[in-house]
């Protein structure tokens, strides 16, 4: 499991082991404050099939960079 602050949004990046695939499937969640408020966005799911959780844990990050760097 991964924490990251990456533009003031905090990325949060899990991973499980499909028992039926023995493949990592990965997820981000990522949080961020406006207006004394806080707000969340789930990043999940991937066509690749990740046979290691940190191979799994790498790409997710660069999902959920990507989804804060499309998101300003």
């Amino acid at each position: 499991m991964t924490h990251l602050l990456y533009k003031e949004h905090l990325i949060i990046v899990s991973e499980r082991l499909d028992q039926i695939s023995t493949f990592w499937i990965p997820m981000a969640d990522i949080s961020w404050g406006t207006d004394d408020q806080r707000e969340s966005h789930t990043v999940t799911g991937s066509l690749h099939a990740f046979k290691n959780w940190q191979d799994a844990e790498e790409f997710m990050t660069g999902m959920a960079k990507a989804w804060i760097d499309d998101h300003p």
